[in-house]
């Protein structure tokens, strides 16, 4: 992602099956990356909730036999986290419950379905922006 901040680039991949045993891996990842990038505890802690979401998101719309495909962008003072499923249904439509407490978590929250490989089926995109703020 360009323009959201200065400083180097780091950009990791996960692809795990899509299934709630998983979300614990990907909180891992996240919160290692966002330790690393000198984020607050609170930050790190809203970025974990907001995994937690989206991957609950994702795995409920996942067609049986996708992979959870994610990838984290960290630059300078920002997460990016872009999350994917192939999927039949979708996601629930904006605004829900789900969304509006992505939304209080993170700065940012991205979503779009578009068509897919084959017949029937979308790929499923959320992605979520959370900004490390200044120090005192």
């Amino acid at each position: 992602m360009s323009g959201v901040s200065a400083g180097p680039q780091t950009t990791t991949e996960l692809r795990v099956e899509a299934a709630r045993d998983q979300l614990p891996i990907i909180r891992a990842v996240a919160r290692e990356l966002a330790h690393r990038r000198g984020f607050l505890l609170t930050e790190i802690a809203d970025i974990t909730r907001a995994v937690d979401e989206v991957g609950a998101a994702l795995i409920d719309a996942a067609t049986l036999g996708s992979p959870l495909r994610c990838s984290f962008e960290v630059s300078g003072s920002a997460f990016l986290l872009t999350s994917a499923v192939t999927s039949r249904r979708g996601l629930p439509r904006y605004p829900g419950a789900r969304w509006r407490s992505l939304e209080a978590l993170t700065d940012r929250v991205l979503t779009t379905d578009l068509l897919g490989e084959k017949s029937g089926e979308r790929e499923v995109v959320v992605a979520f922006i959370k900004q490390r703020r200044r120090r005192r």
